[in-house]
C-alpha cells in the first residue's frame, strides 16, 4: 500500500494522498478517509501513554487487508486531528462538516475514524447538517491496535466497504460498528467497554456487513427519520445546556443556566417525559424567557410523550410549551437544537424539527 503525499492537519485542504484499494463487489469508487483520532490512533499499550498518536497513514499500514479484499476502491487520506474522543465540540464538529463537504466533488463516500465516547454526537451533528450531500460513514474501535483484541482493522475495511456500496448512499451519516450498520439518528454507546457496545435500542440495526467473509453490505431498511438543517458558512453555534433530571432536583441548575445566558435547555427527563416537582419553575422560568425547552428521556430506549398529568408530569410540560423529543437521547437533542437554533429557527418554528429524528 503506498501514500503519494502527507496530508493535512486540521483543516486545510491542500492534494490528497491516495492509495489504491474499493469493493470486491462494486464498481470503482473513490472513498475519502478522514482520521480525527480516537482509540483507533492510539499505538500504546500501558495505561500512561494510551492517547490518540497514529496519522491515518500510520492506522492504514496496520491494515494491509483492505487491498486484499477492496482491490477497487481509491482512497484519499485526510489527517484532520489527534483527538480523544471527549475532546471533540460542536465547533469541532462544525469545523469537520465544512472539510467533509469539501470533499464532495471528487469523492464517492467519506468514512470518518472518531473516538467512540462522543462519536454518536458527531455522526448527528453531521447527519443534520452534511445531509443526503455525500454519503458518511464513522468508524472507530474499542481497543487500542496493540491490544491483541484489535477492532479498528476490521471497523474500517467495513466502514470502506459501506461508503462504496451504492446502496447506502441516500442514507445520510451512518455508524459502522461490529459489523453492524446504523443510523446516526438512532444509535448510542450502550457499553464502556465491548465491541458491540453501539445499539440502536427502538429500531436496530440498518443492516449488517461482514467484509473478511467476502460478504456485501447488507441493507435491512431505512432511518426511521431524518431531517437535514441548512448552516450558513459563517454560522455561531449557540449555548445550548442539557441537564439530566435525578430524584429531589429543583430549579437551582435551571436558573444557573438561564443566568449564564443558554439559549435552549434540553432536559433528560424520567419515564415518558416527567419532572420532579421542584423542577417545574425553572422550566416554567425559561419558558417565560421565551428559552426552547426540549424533553428527551434518561431511559435507554422508548418515546416520551405527555402521558401523565400530575405536577412536574408531561401533560404539564406541554401547557408550559415544552418540546417533546422522542427516539432522540439528550445529547443528540442538544446537538438539533443547537444546529436549529444557528440556522435562525425561531422558537416556535422549533416544534415542527422535533421530534423528526
Amino acid at each position: 500500500m503506498s501514500f503519494v503525499t502527507e496530508e493535512p492537519r486540521t483543516g486545510e485542504r491542500s492534494s490528497q494522498g491516495r492509495t489504491r484499494a474499493a469493493s470486491h463487489n462494486h464498481d470503482k469508487a473513490t472513498v475519502a478517509a478522514v482520521f480525527t483520532g480516537g482509540t483507533i490512533a492510539v499505538s500504546a499499550n500501558k495505561a500512561s501513554n494510551v492517547v490518540p498518536v497514529l496519522s491515518g497513514r500510520e492506522i492504514l499500514e496496520r491494515v494491509p487487508e483492505i487491498a486484499q479484499y477492496l482491490p477497487s476502491v481509491t482512497i484519499e487520506v485526510h489527517d484532520f486531528a489527534t483527538l480523544p474522543g471527549p475532546h471533540m465540540s460542536p465547533e469541532m464538529m462544525l469545523t469537520l462538516s465544512e472539510f467533509v463537504l469539501a470533499l464532495r466533488e471528487h469523492t464517492d463516500g467519506v468514512i470518518v475514524t472518531h473516538g467512540t465516547d462522543s462519536m454518536e454526537e458527531s455522526a448527528y451533528f453531521l447527519n443534520l447538517v452534511v445531509g443526503d450531500k455525500i454519503p458518511v460513514i464513522f468508524t472507530g474501535s474499542m481497543h487500542t491496535s496493540t491490544d491483541a483484541a484489535w477492532d479498528g482493522g476490521r471497523n474500517l475495511i467495513d466502514a470502506f466497504a459501506v461508503a462504496a456500496n451504492p446502496a447506502f448512499r441516500s442514507m445520510g451519516t451512518l455508524v459502522v460498528m461490529n459489523g453492524h450498520i446504523y443510523a446516526a439518528s438512532e444509535v448510542t454507546k450502550t457499553h464502556t467497554m465491548h465491541a458491540d457496545t453501539f445499539r440502536s435500542p427502538d429500531f436496530g440495526a440498518l443492516g449488517t456487513v461482514n467484509t473478511l467473509a467476502m460478504d456485501a453490505p447488507r441493507r435491512r431498511r431505512d432511518p426511521h427519520a431524518r431531517m437535514n438543517i441548512h448552516l450558513p458558512s459563517n454560522a455561531d453555534l449557540p449555548y445550548v445546556e442539557s441537564l439530566k433530571v435525578y430524584s429531589g432536583m429543583d430549579d437551582m441548575l435551571f436558573i444557573a443556566a438561564l443566568k449564564a445566558g443558554a439559549a435552549g435547555i434540553v432536559v433528560e427527563a424520567m419515564g415518558q417525559g416527567n419532572v420532579p416537582p421542584g423542577v417545574v419553575n425553572g422550566i416554567a422560568r425559561a419558558r417565560e424567557m421565551k428559552v426552547p425547552v426540549v424533553i428527551t428521556s434518561r431511559c435507554l430506549s422508548g418515546p416520551v410523550r405527555p402521558y401523565y398529568a400530575y405536577e412536574g408530569a408531561g401533560r404539564e410540560l406541554e401547557k408550559l410549551g415544552c418540546i417533546f423529543s422522542p427516539y432522540l437521547n439528550s445529547a443528540k437533542a442538544r446537538i438539533k437544537l443547537m444546529v436549529a437554533l444557528a440556522a435562525g429557527h425561531s422558537p416556535d418554528a422549533l416544534r415542527e424539527l422535533f421530534p423528526s429524528g
